[in-house]
């Protein structure tokens, strides 16, 4: 009986003997997963701070395999491509995708972007085109699709992108805007005739058909060398409905007769706003075009009322001469050359 005591005193020390590497491992286990966390969290901190030296190093010194998330080597790569080292953040991604730490996709993103700031485009290109239709449509992948386009002057495609790439808020807005500007200047400028400029006009976003913006001054330089007088006259009356620019009323005044006719209602629907007196000059030109001189006279007054110039002056005093009044017509003419000295 006594024995059998002994034997199991002696088996219960045994046990706690080999239960205290198991607990001793559990502890070292838990302290390296913890020492992992920390050099995870200490390089994702300085990657956001834009410590990528800092952020390379912590996050390359992951200990196992197990310790590894596929972020680790995708922020180890970008931390060496923000410090200007594109060709050691390939590397890096060269041998994240050989050892399989991160999926085939991210590192294509990423390998696009190493490509893009180093300036070759082509390889970007072939990177993304290693994605599968569903990952091409992922935001990162469209920012750096539109880049491409850019850079390569692909603008069709990149007008089929940039909604997308806006909503998306990855890329600044500031980079899109030259992107959309960019683009859609290009595309008009390269429209073969005046129906096609009109077509890209009409497709542009609105944002680029504000005052002040390029792209409808563009159109009209179009229209006019071309010559297109109902083409530049229908443009013209659809932007009247919206906007009164001196551009374009500058562009009226290449107009045939025939075709300023027709854009007498659409002036006057801005002649109690001309405070410049373009509107009152044009409708003025359009009552000489009509055989009615009062009104003519009439509305170069008040042109030139609203707005003393060279030109009104010389428009009113033609008015003048028109009517046989050339002692007031030249009178008009030396107040205005006497202005201008």
């Amino acid at each position: 009986m006594l024995s059998l005591v002994l034997l199991w005193f002696i088996l219960r020390a045994l046990a706690a003997t080999l239960r205290m590497p198991r607990a001793l491992r559990r502890w070292l286990g838990l302290r390296s997963a913890r020492g992992a966390q920390r050099r995870a969290d200490k390089g994702f901190a300085a990657f956001f701070e834009g410590h990528w030296d800092v952020a390379e190093k912590a996050l390359k010194k992951a200990g196992s395999p197990e310790e590894k998330t596929l972020l680790h080597p995708l922020y180890a790569a970008l931390a060496a491509l923000r410090r200007g080292e594109s060709a050691h953040a390939l590397a890096l991604l060269e041998q994240a995708e050989t050892e399989g730490l991160a999926p085939v996709s991210l590192i294509a993103l990423a390998r696009a972007e190493c490509h893009l700031r180093a300036g070759a485009t082509g390889e970007a290109e072939r990177s993304l085109e290693q994605l599968s239709a569903p990952e091409r449509k992922t935001p990162r992948a469209k920012v750096l699709r539109a880049e491409v386009a850019y850079l390569q002057r692909d603008w069709q495609p990149l007008t089929e992108l940039l909604a997308d790439v806006r909503q998306a808020g990855i890329a600044p807005d500031e980079q899109i805007n030259v992107w959309e500007r960019t683009t859609w200047i290009a595309l008009l400028s390269e429209a073969d005739d005046a129906s096609t400029a009109v077509f890209v006009w009409k497709r542009a976003p609105e944002s680029l058909k504000a005052p002040e913006q390029p792209l409808w001054p563009a159109l009209l330089d179009i229209l006019r060398q071309d010559a297109q007088a109902d083409a530049l006259q229908r443009v013209l009356r659809e932007r009247l409905q919206q906007h009164c620019e001196p551009v374009t009323l500058e562009a009226m005044i290449c107009l045939p007769d025939k075709q300023l006719l027709k854009m007498k209602k659409a002036l006057e629907r801005w002649r109690d706003e001309d405070s410049e007196g373009g509107c009152l000059a044009l409708l003025a030109r359009i009552a000489r075009i009509e055989g009615n001189a009062e009104t003519e006279a009439g509305l170069w007054a008040d042109a030139h009322a609203r707005h003393p110039s060279a030109s009104h002056a010389a428009g009113w005093a033609d008015c003048l001469r028109h009517q046989g009044k050339e002692a007031e017509a030249s009178a008009l003419e030396a107040e205005a050359l006497a202005a201008l000295l």
